[in-house]
């Protein structure tokens, strides 16, 4: 078989998208997963998308080629972005209960994000990761990026326009809001600990509250996410159909 010089454009422009979902997307992203296998499945992805995947245009020159690469890059991180971004508040969820609980000084380096993050922070990040993958949503991700060749053909120049702007910053408060809902249990059960501890500082100043905070909450915390589980893995289910439909909404935004 004769590999022509189309076909490898072609094929370039295909793994610079498949690139840019490995560059942001959750589990494809993760620094746990060595960059050799990163690039022989990113390779291989491509390889099999180029037999299916619509050509708007070939470049006619190495700059507009380069233009191209440059906006199928692109296309793929904000895909990937898109993802991330909903996933991350799982993990913010466990940061607020961290703080909470009055353990979120004991942080440590996160291999996974390369970041320092708090004990609970990671606890969650692993739930949400292990529900993730058990509800097949790195499937769900790889059916999105051959949708997306179907939605924007591969010579597709990216339009950024402000209504994208627009949808990025509405993530970010989706984000927070996941956030919160995942974190009220816990946040709830150590507020009522708390004022239960200045009825005790009121009713007997002797006892030091403040230390025995620090003993009870932690112990709080821990259970309120152990029953919060469920919760987090149900809400995992709907932030992974959610996350199809903000990818749907990117198509639309970028043409």
């Amino acid at each position: 078989m004769v590999v022509t010089l189309p076909q490898i454009e072609v094929f370039v422009l295909v793994l610079s998208r498949i690139a840019g979902i490995f560059l942001q997307a959750p589990v494809y992203n993760s620094r746990t997963f060595p960059a050799l296998g990163k690039t022989a499945l990113a390779i291989w992805i491509s390889a099999v998308m180029l037999m299916v995947v619509p050509v708007k245009a070939l470049p006619d020159s190495s700059f507009t080629f380069m233009i191209m690469i440059a906006s199928e890059l692109i296309i793929g991180f904000l895909i990937g972005f898109v993802c991330q971004i909903l996933f991350t508040g799982i993990q913010a969820a466990g940061d607020l209960i961290d703080l909470q609980m009055g353990t979120s000084i004991a942080n440590s380096l996160d291999p996974n994000t390369g970041s320092v993050s708090s004990m609970v922070g990671k606890l969650t990040f692993f739930i949400g990761t292990v529900t993730f993958l058990i509800l097949n949503g790195h499937h769900m991700i790889l059916a999105g990026v051959h949708q997306s060749f179907n939605a924007i053909p591969v010579g597709y120049l990216i339009n950024i326009s402000p209504n994208l702007t627009t949808q990025l910053i509405e993530l970010v408060g989706v984000m927070l809001l996941i956030a919160v809902q995942l974190a009220v249990p816990a946040l709830l059960m150590i507020f009522l600990s708390d004022f239960s501890f200045g009825i005790v500082s009121r009713v007997a100043p002797q006892v030091n509250v403040f230390m025995l905070g620090f003993q009870i909450k932690p112990s709080l915390g821990m259970l309120a996410i152990l029953f919060s589980i469920p919760l987090i893995a149900n809400h995992i289910g709907t932030l992974t159909n959610q996350m199809i439909q903000e990818i749907v909404k990117l198509f639309v935004t970028i043409r």
